[in-house]
């Protein structure tokens, strides 16, 4: 009634972003990106597509494939809701794969993805959840696109997996119970950039923009950020 909105479903999303509002923060940071490439690619890739709807929202006449990658029973489930609501998904190839156990750029060539062709693959609130080999092995997979290709992506450092304060000692817990424990973080030893940069560049990728967040201090370690990653 009096119109307050929380900040933490503010859109866009402004300002400094603690912890508990990264979620919301990195909307704003996937949607920017998405305007931004959306007329130099040929293909979008949503890679663990959950919930999200970029795919829907696209300008009805732009001429971008777009393909979903998600676990069999997670795409299921989201394709049953589509159906249930009457949104027409017909513009969406849908490709179900296991990042830890199966080779998801084969299934997504299977379902007619030109690797020769540039892509935006979009990569929100995954990383954190596989591990090193899964996250590196996608990251490959990416490099071997199309030159001018970008991944956009979120990401922990090594700080919520070793941290001892009651707040990531509880998001561990929670993550872990909920049957999604936290697996993999990037070297939080500052600046966190360049070890951002240094995993890209054994990966052959160039890191392109980057927010780091939270504070870098002789204290504090930075706990994830938000970040590009370009084929050259």
């Amino acid at each position: 009634m009096s119109g307050y909105v929380p900040k933490a479903f503010r859109y866009p999303f402004e300002g400094d972003i603690p912890m508990q509002y990264e979620a919301s923060a990195r909307q704003t940071f996937f949607d920017i990106v998405v305007d931004r490439y959306l007329a130099d690619i040929a293909q979008l890739v949503i890679l663990g597509a959950g919930f999200d709807t970029r795919a829907f929202r696209l300008p009805k006449d732009t001429s971008v494939r777009s393909f979903e990658v998600d676990a069999p029973k997670t795409q299921a489930i989201k394709c049953a809701m589509l159906g249930k609501a009457g949104i027409d998904s017909a513009g969406v190839t849908f490709v179900a794969a296991d990042f830890e156990k199966e080779d998801w750029l084969i299934r997504l060539v299977d379902a007619g993805f030109d690797t020769g062709k540039p892509t935006l693959f979009l990569w929100e609130g995954v990383i954190m959840y596989l591990d090193r080999e899964a996250v590196e092995a996608t990251l490959r997979k990416i490099a071997g696109t199309a030159k001018g290709s970008v991944v956009a992506f979120d990401y922990f450092t090594t700080e919520p997996l070793e941290s001892q304060t009651l707040y990531w000692r509880y998001a561990r817990a929670t993550t872990k119970a909920a049957g999604e424990p936290l697996k993999f973080g990037v070297d939080s030893t500052p600046p966190s950039r360049e070890r951002l940069a240094e995993l890209l560049r054994s990966c052959s990728l160039s890191l392109g923009e980057q927010r780091t967040l939270g504070q870098e201090t002789k204290r504090k370690r930075a706990w994830g950020g938000f970040a590009t990653a370009i084929v050259k």
